[in-house]
This record gives structure tokens, C-alpha cells and sequence, in this order.
């Protein structure tokens, strides 16, 4: 029986959690461990076979086909050559003619050659984590990567002549100015990538005790002021320089979006894979065990059966961080009316042709303009 009831033809999404980095970032909230202790003791190969063992076992639920292959961290590209490449070669296996299959980087851990070995594997998009240029800023974030590793790394991607490539900044650092923000996007833009994505700094509890520590309970409001206030500005000049804004914090030439991304905000079906990961098939969504050595060891996922109201809501609050918006059919009866229309009329959302979307100030403040616009209770 195929668990969560996914359609006759097969989820065509997968994701899969390869948790292991050469440091932790103090920011950081995904699931990652320090390689180290775990590539000593070789549970990175047992992972890397448990991985391959859940894949197998939901063959059921899996297109025969894949759509989109998205391997994230972590820092995938962290691990032994001999380990990875193999893997991603076994993965591209599974892709359809045409599909998209990325991997994360960090700069410190790729080089010319590996990159094109990836590719080589089957791997054709790449995304970059290079969250600031600003080595004084990446210490902020705790980040443990010198400024060669950012030369270096854009200098191979040149080199190799990838194309679909995405490169991740971070905004709102503490201690960062509009001239900070602004070179930062100029860089990016130098370094040519097809697809930009802009994200807000998240304040885990470690990082913010540590800020607190270092620099006063008042940093976080006035780093967050910077940002709000010179946004708009970076969205212009993204914009200016030919990248679309097709999702709040995502920018790219037009047809050059995240596929896989896309599909998780279009709330398609996808299976993931490795721990932490998530999975929503049908009206089925669990989760697997967050510590390496709990998936290791086999302990329960999270399960939970969703029901088609809570669909609809999570398709109208992910459709709407997105350019094309949902569709008034598919979304209706999550929609508050009286919030609509507060929305409406103060521009920050506009109904035609049966969609709905958000105008640019409605995706600028679209946490708060999207739990506006729902029937949440």
C-alpha cells in the first residue's frame, strides 16, 4: 500500500537531507551536524545506504520518472568526492529527460574539478550559499569562510561555464548598512548567476543569545530597521538588472526559476528523504527523526493526516508568496472576505482572470498581508 495515497502516477518530487557541514553557523536552523565525528566513525556511508534504502522502499510512491531532484544540507558538496559523486550519479538515475537536479554548496567546499564532476553525475543546477560577501558580516553569522573561498568559488563556477546556478544572500546581518546591502547585491550580479535568492536572517534562539552577548539587546531592532527600510531598493535593482521576482525572496531570469521549489509552493506532492525531512503525499505528510543517529537507528516518523481544509489553506498561504498567485477556485472558501477586501483596497492584492495575487508592497509585507486575507480559525 502506498503510504499517503499519492496519485496513479507517481510523486515527481524528491528531496533529500544530506545533514552534515564542515561547521554549524551560528544561524542556522536547518538540521546539520558537524561532519567530522560522523565521517570518522563511518556513519556517513551507513547514512548514505539508509537514504538509498528509504528511496528504494518508496518506489511505490515515486514517478518512474522524476520531475525535480533537490539534495540540500547541510552542505552536500562537504563530503568525500568518493562518497558523493557516486550517490549523485545513482540520483540523475532516476531523473527524466529534461528534469532538474540541484545541489547545495557552500564556496570552501567546491572547486573547479568537482563541479565539473557533478555535473558530469547528472547534476545541472547548482545553489550557492553565499549569504554575505562581506567577510566581517559571515563572522556575524558565524560563518568560517574566508574571502578566497568566495573568489574561488565564483571563479570556478565561471570557469566550468555553469549555468543554471543559483546564489544565496542573506539580509538584515547586525552591523550591516544600506552600503553593505548594496555592494553585497552588486556582487551577486557580477558574478552572473541565472537565479538570486534574497532571504531574511532568522534569529534561532543561539543566535540571538549570542548577539545579545556580543552587542546588546538593541542590534536586532536596528539591523531589521536597515533591512525594512533599503528593501525595496535591492528589489529594484534585481529587477533592473533582468531578474524576476517569482516568489517573495527569489529572483531569477525568466525561465530559470527553482522547479522544485515551485513545486513545493504550488504544494504538489514530494517525498523527502534523509532525517529531518518532510513528505506530503496526498492528504498523508510525516516526518522523519532530525538526529542523525535517531534515522540511523530507526526510530518513528511524525505522522499526520491532513484534511482538505488545512490543504487548502497551506495552498492559498504558499501560492500566495508566489508572482502567479492561486487560483479563486482552488483557494475560495479559505479566504476571508472582509480581509480580501482591506487587501483590495489598499493595493496589496489584485483578483483577475480568477487568480489571485499579490501586488509588489502585498509581497513586501506578505506574512502579515497573507494571514489577513485567511479564514485561520
Amino acid at each position: 500500500m502506498v503510504e499517503g495515497g499519492g496519485s496513479a502516477a507517481g510523486t515527481r518530487h524528491l528531496y533529500v537531507h544530506l545533514p552534515f557541514c564542515r561547521h554549524r553557523c551560528a544561524y542556522c536552523d536547518f538540521a546539520s551536524e558537524p561532519l567530522a565525528a560522523h565521517q570518522a566513525s563511518g556513519r556517513v556511508e551507513l547514512y548514505l545506504d539508509r537514504v538509498r534504502e528509504e528511496i528504494e522502499s518508496a518506489d511505490e510512491i515515486l514517478a518512474p520518472a522524476l520531475d525535480t531532484i533537490y539534495v540540500g544540507g547541510g552542505t552536500p558538496t562537504a563530503l568525500l568526492r568518493e562518497l558523493l559523486l557516486p550517490f549523485a550519479g545513482a540520483l540523475a538515475g532516476r531523473l527524466q529527460p529534461g528534469g532538474e537536479f540541484t545541489v547545495e554548496a557552500n564556496p570552501e567546499s567546491v572547486d573547479r574539478i568537482l563541479l565539473e564532476e557533478l555535473r558530469a553525475a547528472g547534476v545541472n543546477r547548482l545553489s550557492l550559499g553565499i549569504q554575505s560577501f562581506s567577510e566581517e558580516l559571515r563572522r556575524t553569522l558565524g560563518r568560517r569562510v574566508p574571502q578566497e573561498s568566495v573568489d574561488g568559488a565564483l571563479a570556478a563556477v565561471r570557469e566550468v561555464g555553469w549555468q543554471e546556478w543559483s546564489l544565496d544572500l542573506v539580509y538584515g546581518i547586525p552591523g550591516a548598512s544600506w552600503e553593505d546591502l548594496r555592494s553585497d547585491v552588486e556582487r551577486a550580479l557580477s558574478g552572473g548567476p541565472a537565479h538570486i535568492s534574497l532571504y531574511d536572517l532568522t534569529y534561532t534562539d543561539s543566535f540571538a543569545a549570542r548577539l545579545r552577548r556580543r552587542s546588546g539587546p538593541q542590534t536586532r531592532e536596528l539591523a531589521e530597521a536597515v533591512a525594512e527600510e533599503h528593501y525595496a531598493r535591492v528589489v529594484d535593482r534585481l529587477e533592473e538588472a533582468g531578474y524576476r521576482r517569482y516568489e517573495v525572496s527569489n529572483f531569477a531570469f525568466p525561465g530559470h526559476e527553482s522547479r522544485h521549489n515551485l513545486a513545493y509552493w504550488r504544494l504538489e506532492d514530494y517525498l523527502g528523504v534523509g532525517a529531518a525531512a518532510v513528505s506530503t503525499v496526498g492528504l498523508r505528510r510525516w516526518t522523519n527523526p532530525r538526529r542523525v543517529r535517531a534515522y540511523l537507528e530507526g526510530c518513528p516518523r511524525e505522522a499526520e493526516t491532513l484534511d482538505e481544509r488545512t490543504k487548502m489553506i497551506e495552498r492559498a498561504m504558499l501560492g500566495l508568496r508566489t508572482r502567479e498567485g492561486v487560483s479563486m477556485a482552488e483557494v475560495g472558501l479559505a479566504l476571508d472576505e472582509d480581509g480580501l477586501a482591506r487587501m483590495r483596497e489598499a493595493g496589496f492584492a489584485q483578483g483577475e482572470d480568477g487568480y489571485l495575487r499579490l501586488g509588489r508592497r502585498g509581497l513586501d509585507l506578505s506574512t502579515s498581508v497573507i494571514a489577513d486575507l485567511l479564514l485561520l480559525d
